[in-house]
């Protein structure tokens, strides 16, 4: 357990393009220091050693996890090395923030649940788009009733995410791969999160429709929770349509990049070149957008995911949107805006701040490893719904941490 005056010591397992844009975070944040990293490729685990030379590199997970310099192990690794790499880090005792989805199956997701109790260590899952501002300050509306009683949740996202350059395991079903299982946890989390997590059942599909492209490229779900309130999640990776253009002002609908993605996949020279694009998103390449936000970004990238599509939010007294600048409420009587963000921070900077608070200060950790199985419950939920065409009922949710 962290005091309030010490600085947590983080070693990172794996460096792909989500460990980029976490370890800046890190870095940045006052109450933790980058101490170590692990990754079995070579060249992307030296450009992170010119960046953070006094940092621990190892080209395992196992040898991250045994240094006694390491307080708290970040995962970032492929979905299917999940539950693998957080045994090894949560029995040798270090608390772990792991990236989304927790694993890809429930009985892992609860052995990590059990071992990290049984260790006495905090284990966190990373879907940082919940701790955006917008989307705790819906949670709040939602529970203290500002506007009445929560009625429904919608959130649609359109984009190119699966012609953009894919890993082997992106485009692998039985690895977690697809847009339910790279998208959906962050898509379903915010839900989960606005409307109290408690989802009842839902009835859903996740599709694929390019058999190219093996894995699914969109999903929808009605989400029915406890209390009443309903939802619906609707995503399409397949680069046709852009629903940023619906909620970023400043997008511009430009016809002569329409499906970029899916030509430059045409165009490409050999059948390497995909495995070989998609490496370069990894920490420190050319590609990795969160050190090169692409032209086609939002051009308020401190929102990100958040806003790359409608979510729309309906009370007794309301309905409410995410804008660049805040919350827009679409009240009985009248239109007001609420104004929100710190200038530079987004959900990342809260989640590790959250994290601290627990170390540090014994809070309640939101997004633990219960909260994060909740949310994998509902990704299986949608895969097992679309195979029976019929409503999937569910047991193992858990209510959000207020």
């Amino acid at each position: 357990m962290a005091t309030a005056e010490s600085v947590v010591s983080v070693g990172v397992i794996g460096l792909g393009g989500a460990a980029g844009g976490m370890i800046g975070k890190f870095s940045k944040n006052a109450h933790y220091r980058i101490a170590a990293a692990a990754d079995i490729d070579g060249e992307i685990l030296g450009r992170f050693h010119a960046d953070f030379p006094d940092a621990e590199t190892y080209d395992d997970a196992a040898g991250l996890c045994a240094s006694a310099n390491v307080d708290l192990v970040y995962i970032a690794t492929p979905n299917r090395w999940h539950s693998e790499h957080a045994r090894m880090a949560l029995e040798a005792k270090k608390n772990v923030l792991i990236e989304k989805p927790m694993t890809i199956e429930l009985g892992p997701a609860q052995e990590m649940v059990d071992t990290a109790e049984r260790n006495g260590v905090l284990l966190g899952v990373n879907v940082k788009h919940s701790f955006e501002p917008r989307i705790l300050r819906l949670r709040e509306m939602a529970r203290t009733g500002e506007l009445g009683k929560l009625r429904m949740i919608n959130s649609w996202r359109f984009a190119d995410w699966l012609y953009r350059p894919r890993t082997p395991e992106e485009l692998t079903p039985e690895w977690g791969g697809g847009i339910l299982w790279r998208q959906g946890p962050h898509q379903f989390d915010i839900i989960r999160t606005i409307g109290g997590g408690m989802v009842r059942s839902l009835r859903g599909t996740a599709d694929t429709w390019d058999p190219a492209r093996r894995v699914p490229g969109a999903h929808a779900a009605f989400l029915d929770f406890e209390e009443g309130a309903l939802a619906t999640a609707v995503y399409s990776g397949y680069d046709h349509f852009d629903t940023r253009m619906f909620v970023d002002p400043d997008y511009v609908e430009d016809r002569s990049a329409h499906a970029a993605a899916r030509r430059e996949l045409r165009a490409a020279p050999s059948a390497e070149w995909e495995a070989e694009a998609a490496r370069d998103e990894r920490y420190g390449g050319s590609r990795n957008r969160a050190a090169n936000p692409a032209p086609r970004q939002p051009t308020n990238p401190s929102l990100g995911w958040v806003m790359g599509g409608p979510l729309i939010v309906s009370f007794d007294r309301g309905d409410v949107r995410l804008t660049p600048g805040g919350l827009r409420v679409y009240g009985d009587e009248e239109i007001r805006e609420i104004p929100l963000g710190v200038k530079g921070q987004d959900g990342r900077d809260a989640r590790l701040n959250s994290y601290y608070e627990a170390l540090a200060h014994d809070r309640p950790l939101p997004a633990d490893g219960r909260w994060g199985m909740a949310t994998l419950e509902v990704l299986l939920a949608v895969e097992e719904s679309g195979r029976k065409r019929a409503e999937v009922f569910l047991s193992h949710q858990t209510p959000t941490v207020d």
